[in-house]
């Protein structure tokens, strides 16, 4: 899994390519966004276009990071979900408590 930051104004993109799975990759996410947390950077827009497989650990870090960040006073919202991650949303009913957007000029002009 390959994971990268970017700023767009105060919301903080976070690009993730690859699988979200467990082990090292949800470590790595987890590490990622508990790092950023603690510099401040509490608006999270989780970039999924490049997921392939989330499995449940995954699923969690990716609940993990919503309610840590909301703990912080911002919030943490998906961008570009696919298919696979937006059935697990709905399986789940996830899909009512994390707001998703396919577009990125909307999704950081929501915050």
């Amino acid at each position: 899994m390959e994971l990268n930051t970017a700023q767009d104004g105060r919301v903080t993109v976070v690009t993730v390519k690859g699988d979200l799975v467990i082990g090292d990759p949800e470590a790595v996410f987890k590490r990622t966004v508990m790092s950023l947390l603690e510099e401040g950077k509490v608006d999270l827009l989780i970039d999924c276009s490049g997921l392939r497989i989330v499995d449940s650990t995954g699923l969690g870090a990716l609940v993990r990071a919503l309610t840590t960040s909301q703990n912080e006073g911002g919030s943490a919202k998906l961008l570009r979900v696919g298919p696979h991650l937006k059935k697990l949303l709905e399986i789940t009913r996830l899909d009512s408590v994390f707001e998703t957007f396919d577009d990125r000029e909307r999704a950081v002009s929501s915050f």
